[in-house]
């Protein structure tokens, strides 16, 4: 009797789950991914392989590492950065388009033992950003003058800076961590109480300072406060938490409509509930608890400097990034995506991205991503297929299936691979069998997945460019992968620097053999 073939589906979302036991993620979570590099939730379904990076700003003057970058539209050409002097005392630069432009700044500034300037941006009657680094006073740009925050009752040396309700709020300066300073209305050098300025004590060490929606967070290490009114003849300042704090001060972004920031047990959001004055604090990383655990107890013991990791938001993909520069370049990827219960956070991990500082923004109707690295070089995120010219690694490798039964031996015929093509693609499939059982289980050599080329559309192709006008932007690959098992896994992985493409499902073939 012929054996009946069934037909197994998976479509590719969840994101990576390093969390679930490998019994029950096949069958709650089929899409899911077990590993999952150099891929991304793709806006159109599926997971995508992330687009890489070019050197588009050189190298900023100086040595070092390059310690902040900023992207602000309105204030000359739009890209900032900063790097230690290897000579005289310039240390902010503008782009001018070929290269990098050196900023007066008068004052008394240096830049031994700064790990980052921070750029708060605002603009009460036109754009300007502050700066902030910990070692110097603040300082305020306004596309022309460099002005530092000396006045008398300012603190001296701050790490976090923000705009809040027309006063500038500064924190964390070292000598003083458990104050928030905020400037008289309008007058962000203006520190003087008699104008409406004035200092607060939160009770504990600040680490971060962001404002949300009409509340001014104030993280700790183990607390979150916020703050409320308009000036200080009304400002109220609330407990939100004594429990729990935000880890790594970068970690703290806003995205699709949260303040979302690294807890010491995973991500969290700070999202106002049905109850007034309420707050939710419901961790959003519980998929991928074992990878952020395991960061954070580095974190604890001192291996990692938080000061030194980085965060930047993707607008247009309601995604962010998390870099940590000093863990072989790794980093993670949180992207949001409608699920059967309405937004929900995927994971990924990034590889080979060494960045010691980033920032995003509009310039025109592009968004622009940028990052800097410890060579002083300045590169645009979202641009081309590689790593500044190395190889993008991508591996996505799914749960074990076992349909219903993982006792139950069954045969495999083949599998269809269901792709979005941006380009030329050549990805290596490989197959595995019974949850990786290292006694009596070979596995077959692996398999090739190629595309050839994208489709072109209409306005959009180019004579002589990658788009070929009878291409498939849509390829199904059928791969025959004849064999039994307990249990299958698939791999697919990718090391070059080909165009990006989506997995977006796949449907295996297989029968179920008699119990013995």
């Amino acid at each position: 009797m012929a054996d009946r073939i069934l037909a197994f589906k998976a479509v590719c979302a969840g994101g990576m789950n390093t969390n679930r036991d490998v019994l029950s993620q096949s069958e709650v979570q089929p899409g899911s991914a077990t590993q999952l590099i150099n891929y991304e939730p793709s806006i159109s379904g599926g997971y995508r392989r992330i687009s890489g990076f070019t050197n588009s700003y050189g190298t900023v003057t100086g040595t070092g590492n390059v310690l902040g970058v900023c992207v602000a539209e309105n204030l000359n050409a739009g890209i900032f950065a900063c790097r230690a002097p290897s000579a005289g005392t310039n240390y902010f630069y503008r782009w001018t388009g070929s290269a990098w432009t050196a900023i007066t700044t008068p004052g008394t500034v240096t830049m031994t033992g700064v790990k980052k300037v921070r750029f708060t941006r605002y603009n009460w009657s036109a754009d300007k950003f502050v700066m902030v680094d910990g070692i110097n006073p603040a300082a305020v740009y306004d596309g022309t003058t460099y002005t530092q925050i000396t006045h008398t009752y300012a603190p001296n040396s701050p790490k976090y800076a923000e705009a809040f309700k027309n006063h500038i709020f500064l924190a964390g300066d070292p000598t003083d961590p458990y104050n928030l300073y905020f400037s008289a209305p309008l007058a962000e050098t203006d520190f003087n109480p008699a104008t409406g300025a004035g200092v607060i004590n939160v009770g504990f060490e600040i680490v971060q300072i962001k404002m949300f929606r009409d509340t001014l967070y104030i993280f700790g290490k183990n607390h979150i406060k916020s703050l409320s009114g308009n000036s200080i003849a009304d400002f109220v300042m609330n407990e939100v938490t004594n429990n729990l704090g935000c880890v790594v001060p970068d970690s703290v972004i806003e995205l699709g409509g949260n303040l979302v920031f690294l807890g010491p047990d995973g991500f969290r959001p700070v999202a106002g509930t049905n109850k007034i004055g309420d707050v939710e604090l419901e961790t959003i990383s519980r998929q991928i608890q074992f990878t952020v655990s395991t960061l954070l107890t580095e974190i604890v013991a001192g291996s990692i400097d938080p000061e030194t990791l980085s965060s930047v938001v993707l607008r247009k993909k309601s995604q962010f990034r998390l870099f940590f520069p000093n863990e072989g370049n790794f980093g993670l990827l949180g992207g949001l995506r409608a699920n059967e219960s309405g937004l929900g956070f995927e994971y990924s991990q990034m590889y080979g991205f060494a960045v010691t500082c980033a920032s995003s923004g509009y310039v025109g109707v592009d968004e622009i991503v940028i990052h800097g690295d410890s060579t002083g070089k300045v590169y645009r995120q979202e641009l081309g297929t590689s790593f500044a010219g190395a190889s993008i690694l991508s591996v996505y490798k799914t749960p074990y299936y076992y349909f219903q039964d993982p006792t139950l031996r069954k045969n495999f015929y083949n599998i269809t691979t269901y792709l979005r093509s941006e380009g030329t693609t050549s990805i290596t499939f490989g197959v595995s069998y019974d949850f990786d059982d290292s006694v009596g289980v070979f596995n077959p050599a692996n398999f090739s997945i190629a595309t050839v080329g994208a489709a072109a559309y209409y306005n959009e192709a180019i004579y002589d460019a990658t788009a070929i006008y009878d291409g498939n932007p849509s390829p199904v690959v059928k791969t025959n992968i004849e064999g039994s098992g307990f249990s299958i896994a698939f791999n697919y992985v990718t090391n070059d620097t080909n165009a990006s493409h989506t997995i977006q499902g796949l449907v295996l073939d297989y029968s179920m053999n008699d119990r013995r």
